[in-house]
């Protein structure tokens, strides 16, 4: 089983163990299970997940979201550095609460009770204004090029604010422009997440893209562009 749950108090623990990827369905199966028996506090453990990709991510989505509409609540703990990179590249970091261990997780649903609660963000999101355009692989020799507003930036992937979206798995040539200046070209990505409209209203419309064929060079440029950005932002 990809998930057991067990109680504390009135929260239900899902202990969630091995890979989440899209045979995980069983995950969304045992939320609705909890949900319809009246259970409406939830945490998942991903202390013993090897991986999470990008189908699991959905898994994990679908099944918040099927809380969040019974008007319940989540908190997710032992979250490992590349799942926390999968929510920042698809702008989940400021949607699913993340803690570091459960007694911390249990503890903030009697804080949100108090009026104590505050969203905690474990890594620092670098706020982009960068213009971007892109294209489809191999569409035609003159392809229909669409722009939009890239919102985040790591070295994996970008978050795309744009009506122009693309199915999952497309695959995009892309230009980056900063201050009128194209700072990298014909750099290949994957798109990997649409953004939901419920869950990501801020986001919304828009795509997570991921960077395919990175040539050296471009991730250097990459690279520098943000460790540039981020040493001249100033902390709040």
């Amino acid at each position: 089983m990809p998930a057991r749950f067990r109680e504390s108090g009135n929260i239900t623990i899902l202990d969630i163990e091995g890979n989440v990827d899209i045979n995980s369905s069983d995950i969304i199966e045992s939320v609705g299970y909890l949900l319809n028996s009246g259970k409406s506090n939830f945490i998942f453990n991903l202390e013993n997940v090897n991986l999470v990709d990008y189908s699991g991510l959905s898994v994990l989505a679908i099944a918040y979201k099927n809380i969040l509409n019974h008007k319940g609540k989540a908190r997710f703990i032992h979250v490992s550095a590349q799942v926390i990179e999968l929510f920042k590249m698809v702008k989940l970091e400021g949607v699913f609460e993340t803690y570091a261990d459960e007694e911390s997780a249990i503890r903030s649903f009697y804080e949100e009770s108090s009026g104590m609660a505050h969203l905690r963000r474990r890594f620092k999101r670098l706020d982009m204004h960068l213009k971007i355009k892109y294209w489809v692989v191999g569409s035609q020799k003159r392809p229909k090029v669409f722009e939009g507003e890239v919102v985040n930036m790591s070295a994996a992937g970008l978050c795309v604010f744009s009506k122009y979206t693309f199915p999952v798995n497309s695959l995009l040539e892309i230009e980056l422009i900063h201050r009128g200046e194209i700072i990298f070209l014909n750099s290949t990505a994957k798109v990997i997440w649409i953004a939901d409209k419920e869950l990501q209203p801020h986001f919304y419309p828009g795509m997570g893209i991921a960077f395919v064929h990175l040539s050296a060079d471009n991730e250097k440029l990459i690279i520098d562009f943000i460790d540039k950005n981020i040493t001249h932002r100033v902390e709040p």
